[in-house]
């Protein structure tokens, strides 16, 4: 029961989602990782990661900055695409400042890069930032974009939490406070506090993602619990900054590329094109049903792309009657 016969050279998992409603749904993924080559060629890799049940933090869960989503959820209403990645300076030279750019199907997005500075009392008594440090490499994360828990003022009452990146910094500077420091990454021509720059995935309590699960109040306590609440989104599950997620989704062949953010400065590839058929065996029935790409994650410090291929079968009743998934790679056309 609840077997899948995994015929692919990739890995791939299966769960049992609920919908809003508390309809069982079935969900297959598969997960292809894949090397790239200095020139952009894109190869199976040896070891091909598993696919997630739980998200991965870049550090301790829930307190730092997501390094990645979890794969086996509900249905995506579009791919999201998203980077792990190291700013380095062109050529190894340590510079004060730079941008970095991740192309992608939507164009391309820059991120201005400088090095660390702190706010500090000018020669007139003013607060002033310093003059950036140099540096040849900077880890792009949300730890250096803007954001933060500003919990200076002696007054828990007067504390801030930046909701759409409570692990970054600069916060306090708001109130111009010496010592404190200021974002590395910006997204240029926009101010820090509208949006924390960055290409990561973007955890499930923050904003925006937190207002698309739903309302859970006395009425949801009362006439719902513990199903998802009634005006609870998909969108909640798309993890990707909003500029990264494509609609409705990527067929594979799509061109990415990454600026100042390899050693060498540039790499280019198309997402590989794989195409699946899944069989689903209930009883001595069959259900044939395909996958949607829904998350492209790009790790130039490897270098390597990730994409998960994602199905979902909606067999309420009938969820304890599966045998088994049948997973086979077909000719892509």
């Amino acid at each position: 029961m609840w077997a899948l016969h995994n015929q692919t050279s990739f890995a791939a998992d299966r769960a049992i989602v609920l919908d809003k409603d508390g309809a069982r749904h079935w969900v297959v993924v598969v997960k292809g990782t894949f090397d790239l080559d200095p020139r952009g060629k894109v190869t199976p890799a040896k070891e091909q990661l598993a696919p997630l049940a739980a998200p991965e933090y870049a550090g301790k869960n829930g307190a730092s900055s997501l390094r990645y989503e979890a794969d086996l959820v509900a249905a995506k209403p579009r791919t999201d695409v998203y980077l792990n990645a190291t700013a380095h300076a062109p050529g190894g030279r340590p510079t004060t400042s730079m941008n970095v750019g991740l192309e992608t199907p939507l164009g391309t997005k820059a991120i201005a890069v400088t090095g660390d500075r702190r706010w500090e009392r000018s020669l007139t008594g003013n607060l002033e930032p310093s003059r950036p440090l140099p540096f040849a490499i900077m880890p792009i994360v949300y730890e250096r974009a803007f954001g933060g828990y500003d919990t200076l003022d002696p007054d828990p009452r007067k504390h801030t939490l930046y909701d759409r990146n409570p692990v970054g910094t600069g916060l306090a500077s708001l109130r111009a406070q010496p010592g404190v420091l200021l974002p590395n990454l910006e997204l240029p021509g926009r101010s820090p506090e509208a949006e924390p720059a960055g290409y990561g995935a973007l955890c499930g309590h923050w904003q925006p993602r937190a207002r698309f699960w739903g309302t859970y109040d006395a009425g949801w306590m009362e006439k719902r619990k513990p199903l998802l609440a009634v005006d609870y989104d998909p969108q909640a599950l798309q993890c990707a900054p909003a500029d990264q997620q494509v609609g409705p989704h990527l067929n594979g062949g799509e061109a990415f590329g990454v600026v100042n953010l390899t050693p060498s400065g540039s790499l280019g590839f198309a997402l590989p094109k794989h195409y699946f058929g899944f069989t689903t065996v209930i009883g001595r029935s069959r259900h044939e049903h395909r996958a949607k790409i829904s998350t492209v994650v790009i790790e130039p410090d490897f270098p390597r792309v990730i994409v998960v291929w994602h199905t979902s079968l909606a067999c309420h009743r009938q969820i304890d009657d599966i045998d088994y998934t049948e997973i086979v790679e077909k000719p892509y056309v």
